[in-house]
């Protein structure tokens, strides 16, 4: 009996001990997000929480099992602070922060420097009242009336678009940094997200109007889409022969040409030419109708050219594609990751 009563506490212990670790986490998760949307309170509500569960900066904290994150509460919960007029405390936990998250706000030094500046603005005394020597009462003189010129209106911004638009450009770097950590970096998938980076970063610097914010965050929209879209570095490998029989000898020989236009439509795709990929799949889907490969390939040449162009043309053959593939191969798990971006596979998965 008494051994059952241990066993039982052991684990209810263990259970609090977990949800205590899954509480942490899904606080910092859930500020992380808030802080891309500019949700300053909800930063400093959800990190002050996981501060409490786990109140230790780390480059891989762990959460789960063997998954480590990038943690880094006061780092986010400074930032917020500091957009929100605590500058006080900003102070205080950028002293504590070891450095940014995932999602980089800016740096360390440079947030502190202005924290620190806004606090002494705001604690410095109002200047005093200097005494105005006394002139002698001058003569009435009725002035000709002066035309006032009309100063033009200063733009009218509305702060809910810019940190729209700061959100946009904050995901955008996290995408194009995660195509960054597959090794996609030489692809032009990325050279193009991150051009497209470049140009909502300058829109959103010095907007002239909200149409100017509504085109940064198109063009940041635009580069994390395209970021994803960035394979990573291979291609497909072939797979080791035992020792070729006379039938295996002779299948070679036969399916020779077709493995070689195979092999040329997949280093167009690998390259990112996706014109010329969609037209040699294309031609392959009708020589190989039942090859469910063919088809997954043809389906991610044609959503490329969509990523890049976007017509809706394109995006509707690439689903139609996905839909043919489906029918034709078990995937289990999706389309395999080495092949495909995760913009990729997310399609494919909801195509039906």
């Amino acid at each position: 009996m008494r051994a059952t009563r241990t066993c039982t506490i052991g684990l209810a212990l263990l259970l609090a001990a977990s949800a205590a670790l899954a509480s942490w986490y899904d606080d910092y998760d859930a500020g992380v997000a808030a802080a891309r949307n500019g949700k300053w309170g909800a930063v400093i509500q959800r990190m002050s929480a996981a501060i409490k569960g786990n109140p230790k900066e780390n480059d891989k904290a762990r959460t789960y099992g063997a998954i480590f994150i990038s943690y880094h509460p006061y780092y986010y919960r400074a930032v917020a602070y500091l957009n929100t007029g605590k500058y006080e405390q900003a102070v205080a936990d950028l002293e504590q922060s070891s450095g940014a998250g995932e999602q980089d706000l800016g740096s360390i030094e440079t947030l502190m420097a202005r924290a620190k500046t806004k606090l002494a603005q705001a604690s410095a005394p109002p200047p005093e009242p200097q005494p105005q020597p006394v002139a002698p009462a001058p003569r009435t003189i009725v002035p000709a009336p002066v035309p006032m010129p009309v100063q033009p209106a200063a733009p009218a911004i509305d702060p809910a678009l810019r940190q729209r638009a700061i959100a946009a450009i904050n995901q955008a770097k996290s995408r194009i940094g995660a195509a960054q950590q597959r090794k996609a970096g030489n692809t032009p998938q990325y050279t193009q997200a991150t051009q497209s980076l470049t140009d909502a970063m300058t829109r959103n610097a010095n907007p002239r109007s909200n149409d100017d914010l509504n085109a940064a965050i198109a063009s940041a929209e635009n580069a994390a889409a395209i970021a994803d879209l960035a394979p990573a570095p291979g291609a497909p490998a072939p797979q080791p022969t035992a020792i070729p029989t006379r039938p295996t000898q002779a299948s070679a020989l036969v399916l020779a040409d077709s493995s070689r236009r195979v092999r040329d439509a997949l280093e167009s795709y690998f390259r990112g030419d996706f014109d010329e990929a969609s037209t040699k799949f294309q031609r392959l889907s009708s020589e190989m109708p039942a090859n469910g490969w063919i088809w997954a390939f043809l389906g991610a040449s044609q959503y490329s050219q969509y990523a890049f162009e976007a017509d809706d043309n394109y995006k509707n053959q690439a689903m139609e594609s996905f839909r043919k593939a489906k029918t034709l191969h078990k995937w289990n798990g999706g389309l395999p990751q080495r092949y495909f971006s995760k913009k990729i596979r997310k399609v494919f998965d909801s195509a039906s």
